[in-house]
């Protein structure tokens, strides 16, 4: 099997050394490990050709933090534009921060054949994952799958889900492994900043508005302000995605459904 991991990384000198020496101690070797170095002033490059990956470095004059916006798909799109033209059985996206399992590729690789999956995960320890919510970090994708759409991700708020709307509107499956699960180096928390982009990301997903504001209603159960700019995000214009624009409401509208049986189902 050949697979090649893709690695956007800045300033991650301290946290990589441990995401690659999980990557290469891999049951199954990668065929490529491509760092797509962020313009990082702590050495990250050079870390990560020493310990045998491939690095693209980018650079840039500012010191923005860009995580979470588009910008972070431009930086994966320049790390699978390296490995295009190699023959290759599936792609994988990872963190700089991710550590993973050794059987991790193996085991998610086998499901993945077995249930005719194209893009799936595993779990991060101490996060929920929903039904249909295969991480950003530490996904696999089917590359024949991903060749045929383009083998890019769009440069758009979303462009994470909307790999697995795209997968789930071409008929395909999408898994998330909850009992194979790899460690963060970085607790994931969710900042003001970060619901607003993903409230953004919703509106370009032309998310179903009731499955947009319940979800905006739980976060702000946990947080007002956190809910409050996840729905400033969604009110906010933004490019929608074309091609699954009239999937995705249909889609949440069905589940939306579903779960309101459920619930009536438990009362009556």
């Amino acid at each position: 099997m050949k697979y090649a991991i893709i690695i956007p990384a800045r300033n991650e000198k301290d946290r990589i050394v441990h995401t690659l020496d999980s990557i290469f101690s891999q049951t199954i070797k990668p065929t490529t490990v491509v760092v797509v170095d962020d313009a990082s002033r702590d050495g990250t490059s050079e870390v990560a050709k020493k310990l045998g990956a491939v690095v693209v470095r980018i650079e840039r004059n500012n010191d923005e933090n860009l995580s979470g916006t588009p910008y972070i798909a431009y930086l994966i799109n320049r790390g699978l534009e390296h490995v295009e033209s190699t023959d290759l059985d599936y792609v994988m996206i990872s963190g700089a921060d991710c550590v993973y399992p050794p059987n991790y590729v193996e085991e998610i690789t086998k499901r993945m054949r077995q249930d005719k999956v194209v893009v799936a995960s595993g779990v991060a320890r101490g996060e929920v994952t929903r039904e249909y919510g295969v991480r950003g970090a530490g996904r696999l994708i089917d590359a024949k799958w991903f060749r045929g759409i383009g083998f890019r991700y769009p440069e758009n708020y979303g462009f994470e889900p909307w790999l697995v709307f795209r997968a789930l509107k071409d008929g395909m499956k999408v898994a998330v492994y909850k009992d194979i699960a790899f460690s963060l180096l970085r607790e994931t928390k969710v900042s003001p900043r970060k619901a607003y982009l993903w409230g953004k990301a919703m509106r370009a997903l032309n998310y179903f508005w009731l499955y947009a504001l319940g979800r905006c209603l739980l976060f702000a159960l946990k947080s007002p302000k956190l809910g409050l700019r996840m729905l400033s995000g969604y009110l906010r214009k933004a490019k929608k995605y074309r091609d699954i624009e009239d999937f995705v409401p249909s889609f949440q509208r069905s589940i939306f459904l579903r779960r309101i049986e459920e619930l009536l189902g438990t009362i009556f």
